[in-house]
């Protein structure tokens, strides 16, 4: 395995600060500083330290399901000072957001240390199933709905398909409904409404895969097995 992996499969850091924190001779192997990218250790015998602490070959997964408030930022860390997905869990095992979710959008965000489990939820091979639901406006809610009940819109970046979707509420100028994709391309449920004239003005993930939001308030998060 090679160490930069093996620091994020066990919560370090991630892969590109993992690669700093090696170039920086912060790492060790066996004893001796190692600063060559695309080191590959034997992780079963291997000894690694950061800093001079033992990294335990054992790893202990942790996995929380967070429901992110509207106006916090998926990431690890952020430059602009901003609330991110980490003030609200345990800081200790050291986790990481398995992919993103807008600043604006609110629900489900999976935190784990746990890289394979982060690289099932992403990568596009694995086709993981998304649900939203959604609260818009528009001027003609039911021809809106009515062309994403087609199941198939083309973007500027190529065609996307609908896996299901439910009418929740439609009124005036309102209508509100429950959208399932099995894509993660950036923003993709925002760019499906724009594309028929709905103005997203509530966007909350429910689902990713096996993992539901459930009755978590904002803030809040559940602890699971992974």
């Amino acid at each position: 395995m090679r160490l930069n992996k093996f620091l994020s499969t066990h919560g370090v850091a991630s892969r590109r600060k993992a690669d700093e924190l090696i170039t920086n001779g912060q790492v060790s192997v066996n004893g001796s500083v190692v600063k060559t990218l695309g080191t590959v250790i034997d992780p079963d015998k291997d000894r690694i330290a950061v800093n001079g602490k033992p990294i335990a070959q054992k790893m202990s997964t942790v996995v929380y399901l967070l429901n992110k408030p509207k106006g916090v930022v998926t990431t690890a860390d952020d430059p602009e000072g901003r609330k991110t997905v980490l003030d609200f869990v345990p800081q200790s095992p050291r986790v990481f957001p398995c992919g993103r979710l807008d600043f604006d959008t609110m629900g489900l965000v999976i935190l784990t240390n746990d890289g394979n489990l982060c690289y099932q939820l992403t990568h596009p091979k694995f086709e993981h199933q998304k649900e939203y639901i959604v609260e818009g406006t528009t001027k003609t809610p039911k021809a809106a709905f009515a062309k994403l009940e087609q199941g198939q819109l083309t973007l500027k970046d190529g065609p996307v398909s609908i896996d299901e979707l439910e009418l929740l509420k439609m009124g005036k100028g309102k209508l509100t409904f429950r959208i399932i994709i099995h894509e993660g391309r950036n923003r993709l449920v925002r760019r499906i409404c724009a594309a028929v004239g709905i103005e997203v003005t509530k966007l909350t993930r429910i689902r990713v895969g096996q993992y539901h939001l459930g009755e978590l308030a904002p803030g809040e998060y559940n602890v699971v097995n992974g």
